[in-house]
């Protein structure tokens, strides 16, 4: 019985041991963990570029119809085809004499300046003899229709030399507007006049497009 005793107490001593054993282990585990392997990665901002390619149709900005004002034969091409072409520039010359004879011969002007002349110096000879009753007023006023008819013709004939020096200027065909020029479409010695379907040639600005 004594034994018996004995033998059940050193079994409870050593149960008593091995848990006191077990507790003192478990805070050094949890005192001393396994470090664990982290990545780090540092972001910063950059700009995306997204493109992406597209069919599309370029159209020129601006385009023009070179054409002729005036009747007259194509003398000279002034311009390389394909060429850019600033605005103001002489592409062609349409041969320029029959326009400059137009000019040359003011005959009708001076003619007309010189009967208006005449009639206004008769007009100032019958002032004074009209206020002495030594003309009729018939033949005064007849003086003045006279005068006013004389500048009218010089108005009409500045007209008609202005329009002549307008045609001497079209002879020179310039572009209306800056750009790249094509082919010419017409050639030297051909005939041209505004009414034409077909014009000289064509120009486009495409320093900037649709």
């Amino acid at each position: 019985m004594f034994v018996k005793q004995r033998y059940t107490g050193a079994l409870l001593a050593v149960i008593a041991a091995f848990g006191l054993a077990g507790c003192d282990g478990a805070p050094q585990a949890q005192d001393a963990p396994t470090p664990l392997q982290v990545s780090v990665m540092t972001l910063a901002g950059q700009d995306l570029v997204i493109s992406e390619d597209l069919p599309a149709r370029v159209a020129a900005l601006r385009s023009a119809d070179i054409r002729a004002q005036i009747s007259g034969i194509v003398q000279r091409r002034l311009f390389e085809q394909g060429a850019e072409i600033g605005a103001g520039s002489v592409l062609f010359q349409i041969n320029p004499a029959p326009f400059k004879a137009d000019v040359d011969s003011a005959a009708a002007l001076q003619r007309a300046e010189a009967v208006l002349a005449r009639a206004r110096i008769q007009i100032e000879r019958l002032k004074p003899l009209l206020h002495t009753d030594a003309i009729s007023r018939q033949t005064y006023d007849d003086a003045v229709s006279l005068r006013d008819q004389a500048a009218a013709d010089v108005a009409q004939a500045r007209a008609t030399l202005a329009r002549h020096q307008l045609n001497l200027q079209f002879a020179s065909v310039e572009a209306p507007i800056a750009g790249r020029i094509d082919q010419a479409l017409v050639s030297e010695g051909a005939l041209v006049s505004p009414t034409d379907a077909t014009p000289m040639a064509r120009m486009q600005q495409i320093d900037q497009v649709y």
